[in-house]
């Protein structure tokens, strides 16, 4: 009877070590890297990328994959962008790469950003976003929008919130009053 009730103890102190092993699994925060396959869809894929604490990037899409360390994003991109803590753009896109092991990320294919601190829009095909510089630029032929006024362009330099900002080559004329 003895080792009946030693065998009856340890079996139940085993099973209640091995369920307790198994709830800290399920508590853990999901990551990226978490999955085995290169490639999540979602309706939509909600991500944050952050670095030391502060938010950098919050994205949804419809796939990402993951090549290389790169996050390929792909179908109904959003990004909000931030800087110091603060929101200062949105970007929408077809497609972005977040570039991992650089301080930048590029968004192609009907790309829109909406400045939060300004209302500034600007269309183009295609976008790189330098975060460390804090500057948005692109070699694209843009359309920017700030105010009322509306300028065409090749070629753009922005800061992140779009108030200091250059078109290389402007397109188009300005006609004043008779």
């Amino acid at each position: 009877m003895i080792n009946l009730n030693k065998i009856i103890v340890l079996s139940f102190f085993c099973f209640l070590v091995t369920s307790c092993g198994n709830n800290k699994a399920k508590d853990k925060i999901e990551s990226i890297y978490d999955y085995n396959n290169d490639e999540i869809l979602g309706d939509p894929i909600r991500i944050t990328i952050s670095e030391a604490e502060k938010v950098i990037y919050k994205i949804e899409s419809d796939t990402l994959i993951d090549s290389l360390g790169n996050i390929l994003l792909f179908g109904g991109v959003g990004i909000e962008v931030y800087s110091d803590g603060e929101k200062t753009n949105d970007i929408f896109s077809n497609k972005a790469i977040v570039y991992s092991k650089s301080d930048s990320m590029s968004a192609d294919g009907d790309v829109k950003i909406v400045s939060s601190l300004s209302g500034y829009e600007l269309f183009t095909d295609k976008i790189m976003l330098f975060n460390k510089t804090k500057l948005v630029r692109s070699r694209e032929e843009v359309l920017f929008i700030n105010d009322s006024d509306s300028l065409r362009g090749i070629g753009f330099w922005s800061d992140f919130d779009m108030i200091n900002w250059k078109i290389e080559k402007p397109i188009g004329s300005i006609s004043k009053g008779k």
